[in-house]
């Protein structure tokens, strides 16, 4: 079932969270790779990699949002408290925030950057902004607190599932891993 049920997440919730999830990590290691090489065309192309696949992100993020909001929330087992809901919530929130910052933020900083880039190689890479030094470094620090700020918000996110798992040995993990 695509759509989720009042027990469990569908296939189509299931699909873009792990998506995501995959997609990301690969981001944040390309960005890493990338930023530890001097600057040779492997760097350039993976910055390319990097910046195209931020902006494919971006439209996954919004096409995950407007998912969530045709697509209901799973009720949590009885057993978990409502601050325990209450702080799941504002987690997520707070990633999905996060994650826009990101990449916006990322967005930016090749735009008003000199140095043309093109979106997977193929068409120029869309530009939001004039190239502006100042506003660079700017989009470039936000880039990188957002960064470090969703690392932190998925250890809460990771950690609480395995603390769900492993520990409260409810059902919130293998419902979003399997949908049961």
């Amino acid at each position: 079932m695509w759509k989720s049920t009042a027990d469990n997440w569908g296939r189509g919730a299931r699909a873009l969270h792990w998506t995501m999830a995959a997609l990301i990590a690969a981001q944040a290691t390309l960005g890493w790779i990338a930023d530890e090489l001097e600057r040779t065309p492997l760097r350039a192309d993976l910055m390319t990699a990097h910046k195209s696949l931020g902006i494919t992100l971006l439209a996954l993020l919004l096409v995950r949002l407007a998912w969530r909001l045709v697509d209901r929330r799973p009720a949590l087992p009885r057993t978990v408290p409502p601050w325990s809901d209450r702080a799941a919530r504002a987690v997520h929130a707070l990633i999905y925030v996060t994650l826009l910052g990101l990449m916006l933020s990322g967005w930016l900083a090749a735009s008003t950057t000199i140095l043309p880039w093109q979106l997977w190689w193929l068409l120029p890479g869309p530009s939001i902004a004039a190239p502006d030094p100042g506003l660079h470094e700017l989009a470039e620090n936000l880039h990188a607190l957002s960064l470090w700020g969703l690392i932190g918000l998925l250890v809460l996110h990771v950690g609480a599932a395995l603390k769900h798992h492993f520990i409260d040995r409810d059902a919130v993990l293998t419902r979003m891993w399997r949908g049961r």
